[in-house]
């Protein structure tokens, strides 16, 4: 199987013709009246040298073209942005800029909102040139309101950047199936900020630290948003969940950030973590853009950077009286059944993929299941994006994997399947069978059966341990996990009954606690939650900060926090003999458990299990009064493999539970594997030989092994 080779050619934006010796611009804008392409020498303090009319061609594509000996492209940077003319602010030749000549309104009842005094960055850029607050912290420039509108911006604007790239070989991982990864989410300044190299807190860095991450027992490697942003957006923005761009990477994670250089350092990193069988996963967001919309709820007050300048009523959910719609909770929805739009997300994955990505987690995901362009939300796994983009990608020569249960050559396409608001907003389950799924329900289960056990009966428990069927239907999607970027970490979900005071927003429904500060029962209940996570059939995905035991001291929404509350401090866990190190063992030796056991990637894994009472005898199906009994203090399950029997043990009781484990077969008997009470033992190997009985500690699960 041969390599990847990188292309960085997009249906839109800027790409080299290499027979004609030129650079076509290429833009999609289904309202505009008139557009023009602007060539600047510099990408800050000048006004362009070269303005140039674009034609409408097809579709609603706006097209020119430049001959290479008068950009230089192949030596320097192009840099570029469109002025656009629509119906609110009509084309007209004497338009001088800085004007209102042809000016109606700021918007109309169709949702334009076009204005040729600003320079719009291209949706299809490769790299984008500064950030709005770069030049404006107050983004005055950039609006619409007051007279903000007249001020002409090119000297500041963002630019769009245009520089042809070689195509780069990159090492291709051997297809596997989804069910063998174990996924660790990142953000990538966060991963090496504390590491003493030079390199710390980039994409090179990352690099650099790929056999570290390998080392953990982590096989894919989850980035939270990589696309550019500005991080001083509303304040401070350190996760990135604000895109101003889908093909264009944040400056800031590159450690040479000169001009041209961003795409291929990616590029280097995504090599190094394939070398070390590191698959890498993008956290993309096409919810919504970093645009942000109106500034104070003012209707004449937009935010103007490129999309809503281009085309406002396309690209967004608008509704009649000029409002935006705002299911994301971010000031606006991308309008993603609009041709353009739907275009735009496709050939932005086909990019990724073509960098060398693996996978993509996909930002409140519950979005790409509608399935008209207006503002009512309605529904369909089937005439919608998320139904579509297997058969789109596929028209791309992309395969998308749909069996994660075999090792298939192709993306993965992980969902998260809610947004913030809106009517039937939360869609865990409904996505189309090739999405596997961020599943909250097994989250608030695993902390709740150390947390608030007296909720938790033993179908609940049943059901997350079988990758919930009854909510995928039967199919093996599932992505475990009890904590990630969202909420709180690991640690401190077990060490805080309520989220600081200090947090911004965050949830109050956090499914937390202290234990009255008793060690024992926190070390404890995170050993057992754990435990659950690599016992469980579907895809485990963990934080890479809890396999050190990263605190955020209680915050449990740090997005703007660039600082020591995010990076991950590495020394306690290379520590011996620290909590950290003791957690981090147990971790990797839980992974090493599961790889070794290959009934946990099995198709039949749930044909595998049996489920049994204290005293060892199998637990009837039909018997309610066990299973919908929320005070039952056992739950124990047998996995049944070929070569050897599993039996799983935990107690929900606050006194010890003296139990019998099921009956051997020939020849056979039990030995225990770990028991999460003790804390000195975390290699997950056959020790003790054990009798018909055990003494179930406190909260505690044990792991048994036959032999």
């Amino acid at each position: 199987m041969g390599n990847i080779i990188t292309n960085d050619k997009t249906p839109l934006g800027a790409n080299y013709n290499e027979k004609e010796k030129c650079v076509e611009f290429k833009l999609y804008s289904k309202n505009a009246t008139a557009v023009k392409l602007c060539i600047f020498e510099n990408p800050q303090g000048e006004n362009p040298i070269m303005t140039l009319n674009m034609e409408k061609k097809e579709n609603d594509i706006w097209e020119t073209k430049v001959k290479d000996y008068v950009l230089n492209c192949h030596k320097k940077p192009v840099f570029y942005g469109f002025r656009v003319f629509g119906n609110n602010w009509e084309y007209d030749e004497n338009f001088i800029v800085g004007s209102d000549i042809g000016f109606k309104s700021k918007f109309d009842d169709k949702g334009n909102r076009f204005n040729p005094n600003k320079i719009a960055f291209d949706p299809y850029s490769k790299e984008l040139s500064h950030l709005p607050s770069d030049v404006n912290p107050g983004f005055n420039m950039f609006r619409s309101g007051g007279n903000f509108h007249l001020i002409d911006n090119a000297k500041w604007a963002i630019k769009s950047i245009f520089f042809p790239k070689e195509n780069k070989e990159i090492t291709k991982i051997e297809p596997r199936s989804l069910n063998s990864e174990i996924i660790g989410e990142v953000h990538i300044k966060d991963l090496t900020q504390n590491i003493n190299m030079p390199e710390h807190g980039t994409f090179k860095g990352a690099a650099k630290f790929a056999k570290s991450v390998k080392n953990l027992g982590i096989t894919m490697i989850e980035f939270l948003p990589l696309n550019e942003f500005d991080s001083k957006q509303n304040g401070t923005n350190h996760w990135g969940y604000m895109p101003l761009n889908y093909f264009s990477l944040a400056r800031k994670y590159a450690h040479d950030k000169s001009y041209g250089n961003i795409l291929n350092e990616f590029r280097q990193m995504i090599d190094e973590f394939h070398k070390n069988d590191v698959k890498v996963c993008l956290d993309m967001v096409y919810n919504h853009t970093g645009e942000g919309g109106l500034v104070n709820h003012n209707l004449d007050d937009a935010n103007l950077f490129s999309y809503a300048l281009i085309d406002n009523s396309s690209y967004y959910k608008v509704y009649k009286n000029g409002y935006y719609r705002s299911n994301s909770g971010c000031g606006n929805d991308f309008n993603i059944n609009n041709e353009g739009v739907y275009q735009l997300i496709i050939d932005s994955i086909v990019f990724w993929t073509n960098q060398g990505v693996d996978a993509f987690r996909f930002d409140l995901a519950a979005a790409l299941l509608e399935n008209g362009c207006t503002c009512e939300e309605s529904y369909c796994s089937v005439n919608s994006l998320a139904g579509k983009i297997k058969e789109e990608l596929n028209k791309r020569n992309i395969k998308v994997v749909d069996n994660f249960q075999e090792n298939q050559e192709g993306i993965i396409l992980i969902a998260e399947p809610w947004t913030c608001g809106g009517k039937e907003c939360y869609q865990l389950g409904n996505f189309p069978s090739f999405w596997a799924e961020w599943n909250d329900i097994y989250r608030d289960t695993i902390r709740k059966i150390t947390l608030r056990p007296s909720e938790i009966a033993p179908i609940q428990i049943r059901d997350v341990i079988q990758g919930s069927p009854s909510i995928f239907k039967g199919v093996n999607k599932s992505i475990n996990y009890i904590s990630s970027h969202d909420g709180f970490t690991l640690f401190d979900l077990n060490n805080f009954k309520y989220k600081s005071s200090s947090t911004q927003g965050g949830s109050d429904w956090e499914i937390s606690g202290d234990y009255d500060n008793n060690s024992y029962l926190k070390e404890n209940a995170i050993r057992k939650q754990l435990s659950i996570l690599f016992l469980s059939y579907g895809t485990p995905m963990i934080q890479i900060g809890d396999i050190i035991m990263h605190t955020k001291n209680g915050n449990n929404n740090s997005y703007n926090k660039d600082d020591g509350t995010n990076y991950l401090n590495w020394e306690k866990a290379i520590k011996k003999d620290t909590f950290e190190n003791r957690i981090m063992e147990y971790i990797r030796n839980l992974i090493k458990f599961r790889n070794e056991n290959a009934i946990f990637k099995s198709k039949d894994f749930i044909q595998s299990l049996t489920f049994h009472y204290d005293n060892g005898e199998i637990a009837d199906n039909n018997n309610d009064g066990y299973w919908l009994n929320s005070k039952e203090l056992f739950f124990g399950f047998l996995i049944n493999t070929f070569q050897k029997r599993i039996y799983v043990a935990m107690s929900k009781s606050e006194n010890p539970l003296n139990i019998i484990l099921p009956d051997n077969l020939a020849e056979k008997s039990w030995h225990i594997c770990a028991d999460t009470s003790n804390f000195k033992n975390s290699n997950l190997e056959i020790k003790d030989y054990i009798k018909k009985d055990y003494i179930l500690n406190p909260h505690a699960l044990a792991i048994f092994m036959e032999s």
